[in-house]
């Protein structure tokens, strides 16, 4: 065997994730047609965005299973992408309007008003 005669380890094409095949981002149809679907404006926080501002951010996050299709995207101004991290695009607008971590108010019931309560004009 010769200095030169050895074999290099085969190594596996670099994909994202570890689903075999998938793709991270949309093409650039599919952000026209996400853009306007949106009518210009941030999914979450309603913020009028131009077309070169715009990013997208996923409904389900791709870390937890979801895909990136044109039906699990959403556009997203740079601040909205940034807070939402992996989390979905439900717990964002939670987390925007202080509603993320609270529990639900339940209807408040009235105090009945005691009979015994002192009146002045009873007594006029």
């Amino acid at each position: 065997m010769g200095i030169f005669d050895f074999k290099l380890p085969k190594f596996k094409p670099y994909s994202f994730g570890s689903r075999k095949g998938s793709k991270r981002t949309l093409g650039k149809r599919d952000r026209d047609i996400l853009y306007l679907r949106a009518k210009c404006r941030c999914e979450s926080c309603n913020k009028r965005i131009s077309q070169p501002e715009m990013e997208v951010g996923h409904r389900k996050a791709y870390s937890k299973g979801g895909a990136t299709t044109l039906a699990n995207s959403a556009c997203l101004c740079h601040t909205c992408n940034k807070l939402q991290g992996t989390e979905s695009l439900e717990t964002l607008k939670k987390k925007l309007s202080g509603r993320y971590g609270k529990r639900p108010k339940s209807p408040r019931q009235r105090k009945k008003k005691s009979s015994s309560s002192f009146n002045i004009r009873d007594f006029i």
